[in-house]
């Protein structure tokens, strides 16, 4: 009798703790997923670089890049006051120019290329890219800024010539693309365990719950916090991705690429997190009713 009346202890206790693996798992295995099915796959990747060719903030954004990469070698380490000016002067002429080339064709053709080449180097092509960094190349597009800058006739230092180089933006160094590049291998083997884990453990926490309808409001409250789980965890990952970018403007075009290739699976753990609150509604109020139905029957049959 003494096991009889700790098994439902055991059983609630491990119904409990399978809830818990069941809110840790599911984050994981929602990103992991959303990155072998968007950021790692080559095909979805191009599709969405191509939608983002046209979107105003990666237009702005690499307008900005270039524009503040010119400012800052005219300025140089140490600049004088007359090189501030001219620095300044620079950079906004660079920014004007720009802001033409980025609206053209041109622009979102190389954008699609560039971008397709850092995902090979990133996702891809692991093994044979090892110790290479992440590289935006937009220096097809120098002959059109040049072209730009000369039609705004615009006064600039005797001595300044437009840098090509300044089109090439680092985004990743080669230690931080090393490590992203082995997260990527592991991305199917963590969404393949952590959704098993997942499964495993919901199916448990209510197969071991001694009142499925309550374990079933338990669940439906953790899908409410494992997605506030995972939209947290995003923004953690897409914060790091930032912070490692090269100190050369990349952290700008890399944080939009984020933004614009995550909002899917963000607007899905918004969705779920609803949806958990309404499930746990309907269960709490489907318990409520059972639980009411029998104190009702003495009143009945008393009448």
């Amino acid at each position: 009798m003494a096991g009889d009346r700790r098994a439902p202890l055991w059983r609630s206790a491990c119904s409990w703790l399978f809830l818990l693996a069941f809110c840790l798992a599911l984050p994981v295995a929602l990103l992991t997923g959303w990155a072998r099915l968007v950021a790692v796959d080559s095909g979805a990747f191009a599709a969405a670089m191509a939608n983002l060719a046209a979107d105003g903030r990666v237009q702005g954004a690499v307008g900005r890049v270039v524009a503040a990469r010119v400012a800052a070698n005219v300025s140089g380490d140490n600049p004088t006051a007359t090189e501030a000016l001219q620095s300044r002067v620079v950079g906004e002429v660079v920014s004007q120019a720009m802001s033409g080339v980025v609206e053209s064709a041109e622009f979102r053709e190389i954008w699609t290329s560039t971008t397709a080449g850092a995902h090979r180097l990133l996702a891809t092509e692991l093994a044979a890219n090892q110790g290479q960094p992440v590289i935006l190349d937009f220096t097809p597009l120098s002959d059109n800024i040049e072209a730009e800058i000369a039609a705004l006739d615009l006064e600039l230092p005797p001595d300044f010539a437009f840098d090509a180089e300044n089109l090439r933006i680092q985004v990743f160094d080669a230690p931080t693309a090393d490590r992203m590049r082995e997260a990527a291998a592991r991305a199917e083997v963590v969404f393949l365990v952590t959704l098993a884990v997942t499964l495993v453990s919901l199916i448990l926490s209510l197969g071991l719950a001694a009142d499925r309808l309550a374990a079933s409001t338990r669940a439906s409250f953790g899908l409410t916090l494992a997605m506030v789980a995972l939209i947290a965890l995003m923004l953690a990952v897409q914060g790091w991705v930032i912070g490692e970018t090269g100190p050369e403007g990349g952290a700008a075009v890399a944080g939009v690429i984020l933004d614009a290739i995550s909002q899917g699976v963000r607007v899905a753990a918004v969705g779920l997190a609803l949806l958990g609150l309404v499930l746990a509604g309907l269960f709490t109020a489907v318990r409520s009713l059972g639980v009411g139905a029998p104190r009702r029957a003495p009143a009945a049959m008393d009448a």
